[in-house]
């Protein structure tokens, strides 16, 4: 192994098993649905197998109703089977906008982010044993030192909020890890891993054991009329009547839902994961196993896995890029961040799309009969998980939760094409200068 100080140029070494693809999917064994036709009717219709469709799923049959999901693609195909893993309380905006913004309502979305934890917590535990959920903390870390005292006020925001936060200078980051170039840190206790893929392939077979029907491959073309009570939609396999549907399709929302579209908007995000670490590599990364994130706008993000690879994931580009150029970024990005880690091989790298909204809040609401629970803006692994449940318990007539009813915005002239991003990228990236 090599180790230099001297930033990373050219393409990342590579394993002689190097695949571009997730490396979750190795070994989830994720379940392959019965294959039968697409009913004509449906008492509850979910489109979706990902994290929300899923819990919705079990929450309206553990509700006594009758279930069919469909997916475009197959399980495990979405962000669901290609996130990091890596679970922390907390929305894209922090306590303190969500009070100025909100008042006590936006306390209440915070409040949910700490139970999504729980839920995920709960869940896991009963349907994905397997997945190896653990609590470990989260560590955010402050890129700049402009960003250490929005750190210092989320940290007290975060401990009048009932959670065991520490703000920890420039000089202690090393008690936790031996990264490199930042000046503070948030460590929060409400921070956990998982292994994502078989944490969705649990909740597939609990969905499938409890009789929900599972249909792969069944793209949703649109609205056909309404069905008195509920509607019809057109699909690839036949047109479906359903007393009520669920969209959960979140950063992957195609066309048949046009007035969805135009507010989730796509975002690539990109991860490699390297060879196995030696102990003492593994050790110098992350002592006890945190989440780590920075406080970047293109921001990354990272954790050991179970068998002690790093897994380094970024926005790294709001243009689309190849799968190659993300991966040599990251890697000259991580040892950039891990100096000592220079020469170590990628052995996977992949890509997804997160589904972002306009205010970066994630949405549940009700649009010409049509239920939808999406808009998670990269944690979408723990508020996916609580959204669903809680869309489940609102389609069969219960709590919706304090994200009901608030304003979904869209920005003007956006129908689902993104055209803005390179734009806002630059904007971000100036952002992260400063």
């Amino acid at each position: 192994m090599l180790t230099s100080r001297r930033p990373w140029r050219g393409p990342a070494p590579l394993a002689d098993q190097y695949r571009e693809r997730p490396l979750w999917w190795d070994d989830a064994s994720l379940p392959s649905p019965p294959s039968r036709a697409l009913p004509g009717d449906a008492d509850a219709l979910v489109i979706g197998s990902g994290y929300t469709g899923l819990a919705a799923a079990l929450e309206l049959r553990k509700r006594g109703r009758e279930v069919v999901v469909v997916d475009s693609a197959w399980l495990g195909r979405g962000a669901s089977g290609r996130n990091a893993g890596m679970i922390h309380s907390g929305l894209h905006r922090d306590i303190g906008w969500l009070e100025r913004h909100l008042g006590e309502a936006g306390l209440r979305l915070h409040e949910a982010s700490r139970e999504a934890v729980d839920t995920v917590e709960r869940l896991a535990a009963e349907v994905a044993p397997d997945a190896g959920f653990r609590r470990c903390g989260w560590l955010h870390l402050a890129h700049r030192r402009s960003r250490v005292d929005g750190l210092r006020r989320e940290a007290s925001d975060r401990r009048r909020a009932g959670e065991t936060t520490h703000l920890l200078a420039a000089g202690s980051i090393a008690e936790e890890s031996g990264c490199d170039g930042f000046s503070g840190a948030l460590l929060t206790d409400n921070g956990a891993s998982i292994h994502p893929a078989r944490y969705l392939a649990g909740l597939a077979r609990a969905a499938l054991t409890r009789g929900v029907e599972i249909h792969e491959g069944v793209t949703v073309l649109g609205l056909d009329g309404e069905s008195r009570p509920g509607v019809r939609l057109a699909t690839s396999a036949g047109t479906i009547r359903a007393r009520d549907v669920l969209v959960a399709t979140n950063g992957y929302t195609g066309p048949a839902f046009p007035e969805l579209r135009r507010r989730v908007i796509p975002i690539g995000s990109y991860i490699i994961a390297t060879e196995p670490l030696p102990a003492a590599l593994a050790e110098a990364v992350s002592r006890r196993r945190r989440m780590m994130t920075d406080t970047r706008e293109l921001l990354h993000y990272w954790r050991l896995s179970p068998d002690g690879r790093l897994v380094f994931g970024g926005r790294t580009s709001f243009t689309p890029i190849s799968v190659e150029w993300a991966r040599d970024r990251l890697y000259a990005d991580m040892t950039r961040f891990y100096p000592q880690l220079t020469g170590i091989r990628v052995s996977r790298a992949w890509t997804g799309t997160v589904g972002f909204t306009v205010d970066r809040l994630p949405h549940l609401g009700r649009h010409r009969g049509v239920t939808h629970a999406l808009g998670y803006c990269g944690s979408g692994v723990a508020m996916a998980t609580w959204l669903g449940t809680r869309a489940g318990a609102w389609v069969a007539g219960g709590d919706a939760g304090p994200f009901r009813g608030l304003p979904f915005p869209t920005l003007p002239g956006y129908r689902g094409r993104p055209w803005f991003l390179p734009l806002a990228g630059w904007w971000y990236q100036l952002r992260d200068r400063l």
